[in-house]
């Protein structure tokens, strides 16, 4: 009895699978240019499927017994190895479907292998996530997720759900934490991962894990800003006449951000136009309306290039121009745009800002979101305690 009759044998008994077996046969008709047409069938007793993934090969170079191409085709290894990848994934949606305890028959099968495997694929699953949240949630929640499921296909291009356990989340913080990720970035990816396994395990797919299990950890980082010597370097930078113009735009946002405390997506969503002396806007992450005058260093900003509410850039891209900017400037900081929000917090207590009147800039709900700024100015102060050691 073959690995296939087995497996299903052994399946029925819990009712879950109609017995079925899978093989690949050529196809007897011969095209002019002398292949055949290697197909997928899936029998059951009372059903048949052919599925044509679209490979050709020569019938003297087909190994009938073996069901494979013979060594004399030049690409038998490539051949092989699809028809290897096909077999694999028929045998993890075999076993998707025993453990979530649903019936398999060859026509569900045959649309398993057609249409992504979403069930079977945690990658497929987290994609058809992505594009059901599309216009229902926030755009820098939604980069956020587009971000996370990129570097699962990164981190291994198919990821079958019946492989996801806590040596799963390990491996991928390894992974990551070599690239140089930061932990709270990491934490930040392990928590979009289980809601959309949430979501899976919603839908009938069972795992092995149990997410209550996976600690996602604190996201909220070390809230890295620029002092004010730091920011005084940087405007010089942006006003300067050698000022590399490929970094003029980023670093326009930039610091507009580091004096009036906005958010990116705040940032991108003003119009040149509307801004005058005080800016009205509704917050995307808050949905709150907020007023803002602006200072007069942020006036200057503006005024410093003509092309700053008017062109826009991609916040990814903003980033990767903030990291290279700061290396010409000799900042060792890892800074990231919403280390301007940061940086305007900071600043304005460090010019005597009361927290009350910064939790109302800053669009926070609750003062003890704006009372850690004051913690990180305490800390930093507690550390300067140690300069009266120079007077000896």
């Amino acid at each position: 009895m073959i690995n296939e009759q087995i497996f299903d044998t052994i399946l029925d008994t819990k009712k879950f699978f109609v017995p079925m077996k899978n093989y690949f046969e050529l196809r007897n008709y011969v095209n002019k240019d002398g292949t055949s047409i290697v197909y997928l069938k899936i029998v059951s007793r009372k059903e048949k499927e052919r599925i044509n993934f679209d490979i050709l090969v020569n019938p003297k170079n087909w190994d009938p017994q073996k069901r494979r191409v013979k060594p004399s085709d030049k690409y038998s290894k490539d051949l092989n190895l699809v028809l290897d990848n096909i077999e694999a994934k028929i045998t993890n949606i075999k076993t998707v479907y025993r453990l979530s305890e649903k019936v398999l028959t060859p026509k569900i099968l045959r649309k398993e292998l057609m249409e992504g495997v979403p069930r079977v694929n945690f990658n497929a699953f987290a994609k058809l996530c992505l594009t059901e949240d599309k216009g229902l949630i926030k755009d820098g929640t939604y980069r956020r997720y587009e971000s996370v499921l990129e570097k699962l296909i990164d981190f291994k291009e198919e990821i079958f759900f019946n492989e996801i356990d806590d040596q799963f989340f390990n491996e991928f913080r390894r992974h990551f934490a070599k690239k140089g990720n930061q932990a709270t970035t990491l934490n930040s990816n392990v928590s979009v991962i289980k809601k959309w396994l949430r979501r899976a395990q919603k839908k009938g797919i069972k795992l092995k894990v149990d997410l209550d299990d996976i600690i996602s950890g604190s996201t909220s980082g070390n809230r890295v800003a620029l002092t004010p010597d730091e920011l005084k370097k940087v405007c010089g930078y942006y006003f300067a006449d050698w000022i590399n113009p490929i970094h003029k735009l980023t670093l326009g946002y930039f610091l507009f951000s580091c004096f009036t405390g906005l958010r990116l997506s705040d940032v991108m969503n003003l119009c040149r136009a509307e801004l005058d002396d005080e800016i009205q806007f509704v917050s995307v992450k808050t949905s709150k309306d907020q007023i803002i005058s602006l200072n007069k260093k942020a006036k200057e900003i503006i005024e410093g290039y003509e092309q700053l509410f008017v062109d826009f850039i991609h916040p990814n891209t903003m980033n990767e121009e903030l990291k290279n900017i700061m290396k010409h400037l000799g900042i060792k900081k890892k800074i990231s745009f919403h280390c301007a929000r940061h940086s305007f917090a900071t600043n304005f207590l460090r010019m005597g800002g009361k927290p009350e009147k910064l939790q109302k800039l800053l669009g926070h709900s609750k003062i003890t979101t704006t009372m850690i700024y004051v913690h990180i100015l305490s800390a930093e102060a507690n550390e300067e305690i140690f300069l009266l050691d120079n007077l000896f």
